[in-house]
């Protein structure tokens, strides 16, 4: 990396520091510590009114009718990450730059592009295609549970909420088990550099990993180019890309996002329910004396600990939100997990409650045309695991620290320290 990229992280990253210093609320979230919990941040934020100005001309609101808003409008756009900004240098020759899971795939594209390319992987996420997966899921986890039935200590995310979900989008996307350890990997390691680089450091590392995906699935998509007509996704995507619907950019990206999205996700609300559920007793055990909660138990966990806390939209046009005359270009960060807390939609929202009526207005999968495509699948996903995992293991308890995914944005364990029995 340059010695201008290198002066230039820092730069940024002193004047984000100086603002939150100040009492920039905004700056105090951006800048607050990796995989810290930031509910009371938050909240701070809410009392600042719907739609709070930082320092830096960035907008950031908490409430959810404002949230939900901005989430609908076709005034406001997707938004880059920011992650692969100084890291996108092309290490093979064979496409001109990395490639980003979220910068390059449909995630952040807006209309017309966006529903086109979107609707090239739908197929394999329609309630249809979810009931026909069920079976296979169900059989997933009861293998993973066999496995994870011994008296000693184990890592829950490990042994278990991570392998159950990456073993169902392996099968999705056609990938080969064997390199579950490698994409287990992968995730972790997205999640700690999706929310940007602040140090040469972290650029190395948001290098290293777009490297490795990038030539993976370069390499898997021109495998399956040369063996055409497979049932799987990358087989499929792979068809769009050479009848010209897809580029390859588009392709590899799209691969990326789905794989991480995938699991990440379900495996957050596995070990946020977990951990939920050890907080709430109550709760634990309304859900082992009725487990069809199981289904309100994701949404409440989805609700209460949202797996992605924040999203940026970018005007794109002059528009008025709550009361505030936007310009074109100004962006808005959308703090979903303080929108899922908002006690004007959730009564006493801090509490994990199995009887609330309204768990599913929540926004942790966003709303409007980026709302999550995998939304389903994590559903059935997370119900089934935590179902069946109380029913095998209901005295089931957290043993040591709990650690959680190093990021700003990624909310949820990646060390759970539990024994079963």
């Amino acid at each position: 990396m340059s010695v201008r990229h290198t002066l230039s992280l820092y730069r940024s990253r002193a004047r984000l520091m100086r603002s939150a210093a100040l009492g920039d609320p905004v700056a105090r979230i951006l800048a607050m510590p990796r995989g810290s919990a930031g509910y009371a941040r938050y909240e701070k934020v809410r009392a600042r009114g719907e739609l709070v100005r930082g320092r830096s001309g960035t907008y950031m609101t908490v409430s959810h009718r404002v949230c939900n808003e901005v989430l609908r409008s076709d005034a406001f756009g997707a938004v880059p990450t920011a992650a692969s900004k100084h890291v996108l240098t092309p290490t093979n020759g064979r496409l001109d730059r990395l490639v980003h899971p979220l910068d390059d795939s449909f995630a952040s594209v807006d209309p017309p592009e966006h529903p086109r390319l979107r609707k090239i992987v739908a197929p394999f996420f329609t309630p249809a295609a979810m009931r026909r997966l069920r079976g296979f899921v169900d059989e997933v986890i009861d293998d993973e549970l066999d496995r994870l039935d011994r008296p000693e200590r184990l890592d829950l995310i490990s042994e278990f909420a991570v392998r159950v979900p990456s073993r169902v989008i392996c099968e999705m996307l056609g990938l080969p088990p064997s390199d579950h350890e490698r994409f287990v990997r992968w995730g972790i390691e997205f999640g700690a550099t999706v929310d940007g680089a602040r140090t040469p450091g972290d650029l190395l590392r948001t290098r290293t990993l777009l490297t490795e995906m990038t030539e993976y699935f370069e390499d898997l998509c021109a495998v399956r180019a040369l063996s055409p007509g497979g049932a799987d996704m990358v087989s499929a995507m792979v068809a769009a890309t050479e009848a010209g619907e897809m580029t390859r950019r588009g392709l590899v990206a799209t691969c990326q996002a789905l794989l991480i999205g995938g699991f990440v996700t379900t495996a957050n609300i596995i070990g946020n329910g977990v951990v939920g559920l050890m907080q709430h007793p109550a709760q634990r055990d309304a859900l082992l004396a009725d487990p069809t909660l199981a289904a309100t138990l994701v949404e409440e966990v989805l609700r209460l600990e949202a797996p992605a806390q924040y999203s940026v939209r970018i005007a794109l046009r002059p528009v008025t939100v709550a009361g505030h005359s936007l310009e074109r270009g100004t962006p808005v960060v959308t703090l979903l997990a303080g929108a899922n807390r908002d006690p004007e939609v959730f009564p006493n929202p801090n509490a994990l409650d199995l009887s609330r009526p309204n768990s599913r207005d929540h926004l942790s999968f966003a709303a409007g045309i980026h709302y999550c495509i995998g939304a389903g699948l994590a559903r059935m996903e997370g119900e089934i695991a935590l179902k069946a995992l109380f029913a095998r293991f209901p005295d089931l308890r957290i043993e040591g620290k709990v650690a959680y995914c190093p990021s700003r944005v990624i909310r949820g364990p990646y060390v759970l320290p539990i024994r079963p029995r």
